[in-house]
């Protein structure tokens, strides 16, 4: 197994299907390889689902320092965790411009468009 292969059997590694051979053949090529062995070391710091769950927090930029190291890692190596914090940021910027758009009658009391907006905020 080469290197390609190992980067191209990470994601069946950790989100299957992936064979009990075949994930042999990873962790021995990993073992054996230092730069594979550093690319499985990261792929475990955090799966795609932990991701997700922390991303409203890391674009907030409210995660801990070595988390958000931890998750930049990720980014680094994942094509499909960039590819929907792309997506996620470019959704959160059309709500906002959206909300900003948004009109109301004029005889709505200003503390119920008040609460309506925060609630939206908070999402």
């Amino acid at each position: 197994m080469n290197c390609t292969e190992f980067q191209a059997g990470l994601h069946g590694y950790f989100h299957g299907p992936c064979s009990d051979e075949r994930r042999a053949e990873l962790d021995g090529h990993a073992a054996g390889c230092g730069p594979c062995g550093d690319l499985m070391s990261l792929c475990r710091e955090i799966s795609c689902q932990e991701f997700v769950e922390f991303l409203d927090r890391y674009v907030a930029e409210e995660l801990e320092p070595e988390r958000r190291a931890v998750f930049e890692r990720h980014l680094s190596i994942c094509s499909d965790c960039t590819s929907y914090l792309d997506s996620y940021r470019k959704t959160m910027r059309l709500s906002v411009q959206a909300l900003r758009e948004v009109s109301f009658p004029a005889d709505v009391p200003a503390e119920l468009l008040q609460a309506i907006l925060a609630a939206r905020r908070r999402g």
